[in-house]
């Protein structure tokens, strides 16, 4: 009987297959290990946020998400740990980044969607960075399928612009809005930030108009967001003390706080004793 004979290529090919097959293993034992790591940082992080341990449950979150950030464990990791930054901790600016994590990531786009909105409200509402609010609202509204919602966020828009002093693009934002059929709501918020654009840029004559606009064409809006008021400074500003308090005069008796009205009434009144010119006419 012949000794079946084993040549370099016989060797190669086992020795092949034995590291092929060791490798497969211990990447297996690996991916066990990493997955059960994983496991644990979670369950950990879930038995911390009962604890009220809110900053130490985040970084289990987090070990979790560096290991895994697109895993189904990952991506619900991400989910706890932006719901605690932001409800819990109120670490805004941390939130803000795992909200962009699920923007990326998550496979669910009603949630991709959420989180897109979550991250314009807190550069809006929580830290006021008007210029992140500006990049983030230009992202959000092309993914938007409800045309009000889209208008809503179109306000926030020109209102950012307005916020960063950017009073030709706010006002562009503004004109451009008007244009689209806007509820009455919308309508009014828009012709007051275009009064207010004006006020800032010292256009009296122009957010004069635009101020006795709102208060014929939406009398009770007007009334609620105070309008007859900032109208009342834009006169004071022209230095018509006389015309600002025949407008606050108009309002004394509607106003919650008439008391208040007196105030200032007053103080325009002693304002236009006080002008060159005046004192003559004022003499008793």
């Amino acid at each position: 009987m012949k000794k079946r004979q084993t040549g370099p290529r016989t060797r190669t090919y086992r020795f092949t297959s034995y590291f092929l097959a060791l490798s497969v293993g211990v990447g297996f034992v690996l991916l066990i290990s990493c997955t059960s790591a994983e496991q644990k940082d979670f369950a950990a992080g879930l038995e911390e946020e009962k604890l009220g341990h809110f900053h130490t449950a985040v970084g289990n979150f987090e070990r979790v998400i560096s290991r895994s950030p697109t895993s189904s464990l990952g991506i619900q990791a991400i989910r706890e740990a932006a719901r605690i930054s932001f409800y819990e901790i109120k670490d805004f600016s941390m939130a803000v980044q795992f909200y962009q994590k699920l923007v990326l990531s998550s496979p669910d786009a009603e949630e991709r969607l959420k989180s897109q909105r979550q991250i314009v409200s807190i550069y809006f509402d929580q830290l006021t960075d008007y210029q992140r609010s500006v990049l983030e609202i230009n992202k959000l509204v092309p993914m938007l399928h409800d045309q009000k919602e889209k208008k809503d966020y179109k306000i926030k828009l020109a209102r950012s612009y307005y916020y960063l002093s950017n009073f030709l693009q706010a006002e562009n934002e503004a004109d451009e809005f008007l244009r689209s059929e806007p509820s009455v709501d919308q309508k009014f918020d828009m012709i007051l930030l275009k009064g207010n654009i004006q006020l800032a840029q010292k256009n009296y004559t122009k957010s004069t108009e635009l101020f006795r606009e709102l208060m014929k064409e939406f009398p009770q809006r007007a009334i609620k967001e105070n309008v007859a008021l900032t109208l009342s400074v834009n006169y004071e500003e022209m230095k018509d003390y006389k015309g600002a308090i025949e407008i606050l005069q108009s309002i004394r008796s509607s106003h919650p706080m008439p008391e208040y009205i007196d105030i200032r009434i007053k103080r325009l009144s002693d304002r236009m004793k006080n002008q060159p010119g005046a004192r003559g006419k004022y003499r008793k």
